[in-house]
């Protein structure tokens, strides 16, 4: 029996604490439930104890949620961040999922768009009609969803399983790679400046500041300028974190020679190149790879072995850590960088290819603008900068569990 669902949303200034808008849900000609949509954060949600009427179930975690389709199809995300994992594949929604109330909310766009992009044979969006048709019904009976005030009683989202009990905290391990390096200075700033210097100075500056922490283990691919083989850093990192959590952090500065107007930050995490940008500044850092008698290798796009692993890593959860992970570095980044925030970006860069452990790749001005040049060679530049990375470690490391990693 297919089951129908009506929207009936409320003016877009709907406030917390007015009664809340509704998804009402029929089965062919017979009334049915109604489904709370919430707008706490200015954007509709429900709660994810809805969606079990749909077919869905919640594993929550704490800090990372799955929901599996009675198909088992699987979805995992992290409250506060909008990307989310479907089946491995990573997608970004507009909008966030987040807690409310103890409560658990995922963004309507879920329900209304990709539930219907992705099992198109499940479900149906009737955009003009506003109704969600649903294929089959859930076995079982069908239950009304917790209410906004029966979630305000207390009431939390039904589970899988209990979330596991509380890990101890293992040392956790942060890999600094300072990029290029010897006879690859990386980009040249109109001025002189190399890219390999500044990435050296921050990486320096970030070591120095996270030794600090005595349950931190800071290893650096490079602490003076030598060239380390970009395949080896990842390895390295690898073998350096063990079983153990950490993360991979790539330093580097942008360079558009053709456009010396450009400006800005941007964090890219390992996932395939959606635009040309992404795939310019890909090849740009993936070129040392093709020096020194590896003319004939095929461009990153084109490599059998870098697509191989990125078909690899999708079995893992890193690429949605990673995607979190380059959210707090651009976050931070923000606080106190005069240019432009161009934006969390991806691509298939080498250098985070082979470090297994959530990795991002930090580019942190454009060498070739004249003003971002002068800003990256100052040491009070490679200072916020540290500080800012230092800052976005400590919080992932607040919302990454330990163990999560192993």
């Amino acid at each position: 029996m297919a089951l129908g669902v009506s929207l009936a949303l409320s003016p877009p200034s709907l406030l917390v604490g007015q009664s809340p808008a509704t998804l009402s849900v029929s089965f062919a000609g017979e009334e049915g439930a109604t489904l709370p949509v919430a707008s706490h954060r200015g954007y509709p949600s429900l709660p994810a104890a809805a969606l079990l009427s749909l077919g869905w179930q919640a594993d929550d975690r704490g800090t990372e949620v799955f929901l599996r389709h009675r198909t088992g199809i699987q979805l995992a995300f992290v409250p506060g961040s909008p990307f989310l994992a479907w089946d491995g594949d990573l997608f970004q929604m507009a909008e966030a999922a987040y807690r409310f109330d103890g409560q658990l909310h995922v963004p309507l766009q879920l329900v209304v768009d990709l539930f219907p992009g992705l099992l198109p044979r499940a479900y149906e969006w009737d955009r003009e009609r506003r109704i969600l048709r649903v294929a089959e019904r859930p076995s079982g009976p069908f239950n009304d969803p917790p209410t906004s005030s029966s979630a305000a009683e207390g009431s939390s989202p039904p589970v899988l399983a209990s979330p596991p009990p509380p890990l101890t905290r293992a040392p956790r391990v942060v890999i600094i790679d300072p990029g290029h390096g010897g006879s690859d200075p990386g980009a040249i700033g109109p001025g002189g400046t190399r890219e390999k210097d500044v990435a050296l100075a921050v990486g320096l500056e970030l070591s120095r500041l996270l030794a600090e922490d005595p349950e931190v283990e800071v290893r650096l691919t490079r602490d003076r300028d030598l060239l380390v083989p970009i395949w080896e850093r990842g390895e390295r990192a690898t073998a350096w974190k063990g079983d153990r959590p950490g993360v991979f952090v790539s330093i580097h500065a942008n360079g558009l020679p053709g456009r010396p107007e450009v400006r800005g930050f941007e964090t890219y995490f390992l996932s395939e190149a959606r635009t040309e940008h992404e795939r310019r500044v890909a090849a740009a850092e993936n070129a040392p790879l093709y020096q020194g008698g590896g003319e004939d290798r095929p461009p990153p796009s084109q490599d059998p072995l870098l697509a191989g692993i990125l078909r690899d890593l999708r079995t893992f959860d890193h690429q949605l850590w990673s995607a979190l992970f380059a959210e707090l570095v651009q976050r931070e980044m923000g606080t106190f960088h005069p240019g432009p925030d161009r934006g969390v970006k991806q691509g298939p860069f080498a250098v985070i290819t082979n470090a297994l452990m959530p990795s991002v790749l930090v580019e942190m001005g454009f060498i070739t603008n004249q003003e971002e040049e002068r800003l990256l060679a100052r040491p009070e530049f490679h200072r916020d900068t540290a500080e800012a990375l230092a800052r976005a470690i400590q919080d992932f490391f607040q919302r990454y569990p330990a163990g999560s990693d192993s």
